[in-house]
């Protein structure tokens, strides 16, 4: 599967015939700043052979204010981080999340692995 090289490879978006387990736990990654760099790291991170299915986060410390950026996409290691941060930062110009807290930005993610049916 060629994951969010071109296009974010939206989980909805999988074809029926493709099986995707998703038993692993949430797991979240915390970022120092939102940027490309940040996201390159921890793309690349990923091993070979893994995906993970993820959501951008955009929470306001010391709230419970969270903002879910979209719905969940896969990536792996070799998945685009430029198309992933254009895809983040688009989503929150669109959001009308206004806050004057200080923000922080996360993934939510988990490992999957898939199988055709």
């Amino acid at each position: 599967m060629n994951l969010t090289r071109n296009n974010i490879s939206f989980l909805r978006d999988v074809h029926s015939s493709v099986e995707i387990n998703m038993t692993s736990k949430w797991k979240y990654h915390s970022f120092n700043g939102f940027n490309i760099y940040e996201i390159n790291t921890f793309i690349k991170s990923i091993d070979d052979g893994q995906i993970y299915l993820m959501i951008p986060l955009f929470t306001a410390i010391n709230s419970e204010a969270t903002l879910n950026l979209s719905a969940p996409f896969l990536v792996d290691n070799q998945s685009n981080p430029e198309l992933i941060s254009k895809f983040i930062f688009d989503q929150w110009e669109s959001s009308g999340f206004v806050n004057n807290r200080k923000i922080d930005f996360l993934f939510k993610y988990k490992r999957v692995s898939y199988s055709y049916l």
